[in-house]
């Protein structure tokens, strides 16, 4: 047979039931696949499409399942079909348990030994017909024991079941009911079908996969992306395997791994849609053994810059001589992931000048608060522009600041324009405000040519927000609601002296605040009121600091 223009004359097809697959064969799902990710709405649609078809007395064809025969172990492996196949043997599971509660312990015995457990003479024991990734399994194997599940919400395979379970009670709520759990039981063996794609090993599979699979709007790109690996990795599948699920690994949720693909894809082609990025993923690894691996090995690099630009103690800043901290919680903080493929892309092209990458980032840091202070940060403007730097990075068009800087000329907001900017702003939430009042204390400090190493850790628990005029004070009046929550308002105090202010007078606050060492808090020991004019003064001081805090 020729399939997607690939000879797979070794490759078997048939058709058959569904339960019958886990009758007649012992099945695994392989560890790098997804986990079960069948929700109450997948489960709900399965349980009601197979109610339909007994009520219409059809047969019900439940899509292409692929297997593939693995080399080391006598289970074949599920490559595609695994969702349906794990909820099948949960509905059995749990018809097999509602049996046994109207005491057909017979019946009950029948679907376990045929179609869940089964004896294994190689093995010598009693096993499993269908084994799960290890992060599925041990909730399967307590369904398998009636054991007490996991609490719900915490397992997928354990709702699953509950809702199974739910379902049956309402269909054969009493014993006499029974014989409807039956009726479940035999449509499974005899009229829900299978086809049914035996490959004689994974590569060859995920080929098959690749081409014959028509629900692919059920995968994320992240799925297809895999298969699409898989099926052109040949001799390279086990390289291309291991590091692929040491990449994915790294994600909880398969929209931030998508992202992630998604930015990578940008540092090195340019701008794409999320719904549009898998073809474009295609068209840039190309076919074969060896595009595959390089895809994956490139991939990994990539997985390291987007790991560090979220998490402040990664190794990648402690090799640098400089502190890469600020710039790590303002992309955090503010959102400003529309920068990423830009970075991404420097420390892929620059990375034998580590110092050189990571003092772009500060600046593209600097570019994308002006940015974001201006409004130009809004939609995909932004993002397209970035990603349009970001290659011209990659392809070595652009070699530095400067050539970079030019590239995005639409985003750079100027000295004036970011002054005028920031002052007029209006509410910052807290974790934003003190990041942004720090900034403006080294301003200032470098302004007076004042040393650095003076000044607190403003991003520790010693380090509070204090509101000049208190927002209690505010609550009831609607001139002073407009700016008690503005960076005018706020000042960096120590937790230590920041005790016992709330209610205490403005002037008498103010004998604290000039014990700080936080310099710009310090200078309000000179303040005798705090009024609505003294706020927009005060914002008018720190404005002025704001092009030196973030420098073009």
């Amino acid at each position: 047979m020729i399939i997607g223009g690939t000879m797979a004359d070794t490759t078997q097809f048939d058709h058959d039931r569904i339960s019958h697959l886990l009758a007649d064969r012992l099945l695994e799902v392989p560890a790098f696949q997804r986990s079960y990710s069948w929700d109450e709405g997948n489960v709900a649609d399965f349980l009601s499409d197979l109610a339909t078809a007994r009520q219409k007395q059809t047969g019900y064809f439940l899509g292409t399942v692929v297997f593939a025969n693995a080399t080391d172990s006598h289970r074949q492996q599920i490559v595609d079909g695994q969702q349906r196949l794990a909820t099948t043997a949960i509905l059995l599971v749990a018809i097999r348990d509602a049996l046994r509660d109207f005491k057909k312990d017979k019946s009950a015995t029948h679907i376990d030994e045929t179609y869940l457990r089964g004896y294994d003479l190689d093995a010598e024991e009693l096993v499993e017909r269908i084994v799960l990734n290890p992060a599925d399994q041990p909730a399967y194997d307590l369904l398998l024991a009636r054991a007490p599940l996991p609490a719900e919400g915490t397992s997928s395979i354990a709702d699953a079941y509950r809702q199974a379970s739910r379902y049956l009670r309402e269909l054969a709520p009493a014993e006499d009911d029974y014989r409807r759990l039956i009726e479940i039981t035999t449509q499974l063996d005899e009229d829900v079908q299978v086809l049914v794609a035996v490959a004689s090993d994974l590569p060859e599979a995920y080929v098959i996969f690749e081409t014959l699979n028509d629900r692919g709007a059920d995968l994320t790109t992240a799925d297809l992306l895999k298969n699409y690996l898989f099926s052109q990795a040949k001799h390279n599948f086990a390289l291309v395997q291991a590091t692929w699920t040491k990449i994915s690994g790294d994600f909880d949720k398969a929209e931030d791994f998508v992202k992630f693909l998604r930015y990578d894809y940008m540092s090195r082609n340019g701008h794409v849609t999320t719904r549009a990025l898998y073809k474009a993923l295609q068209e840039d690894i190309g076919t074969g053994p060896s595009k595959a691996k390089k895809y994956v090995q490139q991939l990994d690099a990539a997985r390291a810059t987007y790991l560090a630009l979220k998490d402040v103690d990664n190794t990648l800043w402690e090799s640098l001589d400089f502190d890469m901290r600020e710039s790590v919680l303002a992309m955090r903080r503010f959102g400003l992931e529309s920068s990423y493929p830009l970075i991404m892309a420097t420390f892929a092209t620059w990375a034998d000048d580590k110092d050189k990458a990571a003092r772009f980032f500060t600046k593209v840091t600097n570019w994308s608060i002006r940015a974001l202070f201006a409004g130009r940060l809004g939609g995909s403007v932004a993002e397209k522009a970035f990603s349009r730097a970001a290659q011209l990075v990659s392809n070595k068009t652009a070699k530095n600041q400067e050539e970079v800087r030019a590239a995005l000329s639409t985003l750079i907001v100027g000295d004036r324009e970011f002054t005028d900017n920031f002052r007029a702003f209006g509410n910052v939430p807290l974790t934003r405000a003190k990041y942004l009042l720090a900034m403006l204390e080294r301003a200032h400090r470098v302004k007076l040519s004042m040393p650095l190493d003076g000044m607190p850790d403003w991003s520790s628990r010693t380090v509070t927000l204090e509101h000049l005029m208190p927002r209690a004070e505010a609550k009831n009046d609607a001139v002073k609601a407009t700016y008690v929550e503005t960076l005018g308002n706020m000042a960096l105090l120590e937790k230590g002296l920041n005790k016992n202010l709330e209610d205490k007078p403005f002037a008498e606050k103010t004998v604290t605040y000039g014990t700080s060492a936080f310099q710009v808090t310090a200078a309000l020991k000179e303040q005798q009121t705090w009024t609505k004019a003294d706020v927009d003064k005060r914002a008018r001081e720190l404005a002025s600091l704001a092009p030196l805090a973030w420098p073009l």
